[in-house]
């Protein structure tokens, strides 16, 4: 038996791995004080391994430990800390059948 925890405790840690999440950051004025303000705000949290913001495209990527940390209370830090709206974007995966429907469908 207690092999049988040893080994589950071992699958969890070797699963666990870290997140990467890309956010919306609107309201930015400038391309260093608002992306310095936000990427600061976000890396001060327990769990952030990295930040990148890129104002050009108000975006946010940001790569961290998924245990300690998820997506809302890095929107609600960065939305608590600055004055930018912060919304996560959902990236869309098609499935097999809905990339097998989109070759065989016509286009007009």
């Amino acid at each position: 038996m207690r092999y049988f925890f040893t080994f589950c405790a071992f699958l969890v840690f070797s699963f666990a791995a870290d997140v990467s999440q890309a956010f919306t950051v609107e309201g930015m004025h400038c391309g260093y004080g608002c992306v310095n303000k936000v990427e600061s705000v976000v890396n001060s949290l327990d769990g952030v391994k990295k930040c990148e913001v890129d104002f050009s495209k108000s975006l946010m990527v940001v790569e961290f430990d998924g245990e300690k940390l998820n997506s809302e209370k890095i929107i609600a830090s960065v939305q608590e800390g600055t004055t930018y709206k912060t919304t996560k974007i959902v990236e869309k995966k098609e499935n097999f059948w809905s990339k097998l429907k989109n070759i065989f469908s016509k286009k007009s």
